[in-house]
């Protein structure tokens, strides 16, 4: 009975690991049709090698890992390269592989000695030839660091090349100094998400299931990454997030490590030339080096990004999601002695109990908005003619304003609650200050592309184009913040099978 539970115990944490490796692979879409019988070869293994009988009468320790074991070692290999493995892995791979030479070797030699004849001969030119072959490869995974940063060294110049081309193309513009408060919307980047994940907090998209659903729901739809450039006449360059940044991009296995790569996808992000951050702030004429301050809505990696383009800039965040957020520390690596956490103290601000006038003036007001992330906040920014409201990721659209009809995915419990109050607090806001605007940082709807964008072209939209902005939203909403018709999302598949696809409104 001991022995049952003891190789019972063995089990149990070997299809553990085996169960994580399979999700791993299911959210880096691997078919299930191919999942399916890994799987039963991974849960196969562990089991014959406890019990060969389970793969039959004749079977053996040394049959199981002749058939389950091999093909399954394959197999993981043949997976790991496919959707894992970057070339920052190499020496890794590379000292394992020497590691495991080394260790069949030396038993080996062993066996040699005791062996007589010709068994003792060909045990013997095993033995050397794995001993060698460990020792190459050895040697191999020293000097492979260097030539890994070199292969990567002209990955990321070639991309320097390409930004500064993006700086030189026509079409450039000069800092208008006038005294005005201005507003610049910046597209950095795109981010691949399951549909379900951005509009379908309503239809089960919650908690621990709407993360099991993006495993299995391969519906995905590319959504826009927005930061926003704010040229203040008395408090200097501020930005309100700052997008993704080129290595997310162009060098993501590279850019996260090997843990925070099983858990996210090769192409989760997208980066062109002229959407890089540095590329868009000289475009509009200004210097990145010259951001002073950033309010950051929260610390996930596709508003945290450009981070590493603003090693100067003051970090302005909740210390809840500094931490208890999800964040990646390399985009912080430039910035975390420049960090600054507000205390909420300034008092109430209309719906919100609690704010942070940042400058004490009132131009900069900062609202604490939990739920998407612990320490999410909203920015309220005074402008001529009004103020415009920066949502981050309480709502991702201005759909999502309408939160009882659309919704995005949520963490579930208490957190969902917080970013229900927190949407209904914007609501309250909205509705309070008519002169007043939303925008958002990831809106794939009309309202960006044909209002924000052009209303902001020069950064100051006034009075008149704050006014623009409102009517739209009137139309697309009802005063009890309800979709009118024509505006509710529906997904699109792509027409080529393959692909994300898009979204509708209908």
């Amino acid at each position: 009975m001991l022995k049952t539970l003891s190789k019972i115990a063995l089990l149990v944490p070997a299809l553990a690991a085996a169960a994580v490796w399979l999700i791993v692979l299911r959210l880096k879409s691997v078919p299930m049709p191919l999942l399916v019988p890994y799987g039963l070869l991974l849960a196969a293994l562990p089991a014959g090698l406890l019990w060969p009988r389970v793969l039959g009468r004749r079977s053996t320790r040394r049959r199981v890992r002749a058939f389950p074991g091999i093909p399954a070692a394959l197999g993981t290999l043949a997976l790991y390269l496919a959707v894992v493995h970057h070339v920052t892995d190499l020496p890794v791979l590379l000292a394992l592989a020497a590691v495991a030479a080394l260790t069949w070797a030396a038993p080996a030699f062993l066996r040699a000695r005791r062996a007589a004849g010709g068994r003792a001969a060909a045990q013997t030119r095993r033995a050397f030839l794995a001993g060698g072959a460990g020792l190459v490869l050895g040697v191999l995974s020293g000097l492979s660091p260097g030539w890994v940063e070199r292969r990567r060294g002209q990955a990321l110049a070639r991309g320097e090349r390409q930004r500064q081309q993006a700086v030189r193309a026509p079409g450039a513009r000069r800092r208008i100094a006038d005294g005005a408060v201005r507003v610049f919307p910046i597209h950095a980047g795109d981010t691949i998400v399951t549909y379900g994940q951005f509009y379908g907090g309503l239809d089960g998209w919650e908690g621990l299931n709407g993360y099991l659903r993006t495993l299995v729901d391969k519906a995905q739809i590319a959504v826009p990454v927005h930061a926003y450039l704010i040229d203040h006449p008395r408090h200097g360059l501020l930005m309100v997030d700052t997008g993704v940044n080129w290595e997310q991009a162009h060098d993501h296995d590279g850019y996260y490590d090997l843990t925070s790569r099983l858990l996210t996808e090769r192409d989760e992000y997208r980066l062109s030339p002229g959407q890089d951050l540095r590329v868009r702030l000289a475009r509009l004429g200004y210097d990145a080096g010259r951001i002073g301050t950033v309010f950051l809505t929260h610390v996930h990696d596709d508003h945290a990004g450009g981070l590493r383009s603003l090693p100067q800039a003051e970090v302005v965040l909740d210390r809840r999601d500094w931490d208890h957020g999800v964040l990646y520390p390399h985009s912080f690596d430039l910035v975390k002695e420049n960090l600054s956490f507000p205390a909420f103290d300034s008092g109430a601000f209309g719906a919100f109990p609690a704010g942070q006038d940042h400058f004490g003036d009132g131009s900069v007001i900062l609202l604490p908005t939990p739920g998407h992330s612990p320490g999410h906040m909203c920015v309220l920014l005074r402008m001529d003619g009004g103020s415009v409201l920066f949502v981050g990721d309480t709502l991702y659209t201005l759909p999502h304003l309408a939160v009882d009809q659309v919704r995005q995915m949520t963490i579930g419990g208490a957190d969902t609650a917080r970013q229900l109050e927190a949407a209904r607090r914007i609501q309250a806001l909205l509705a309070a200050e008519p002169a007043t605007v939303p925008l958002f940082a990831h809106d794939n709807t009309r309202y960006h592309a044909d209002r924000v964008v052009p209303a902001f072209a020069h950064g100051r939209p006034g009075k008149e184009g704050l006014r623009e902005l409102r009517t739209h939203m009137e139309a697309v909403l009802t005063p009890g913040w309800r979709l009118r018709a024509g505006h509710a999302p529906r997904f699109v598949p792509p027409e080529s099978g393959t692909g994300p696809g898009r979204v509708e409104f209908r």
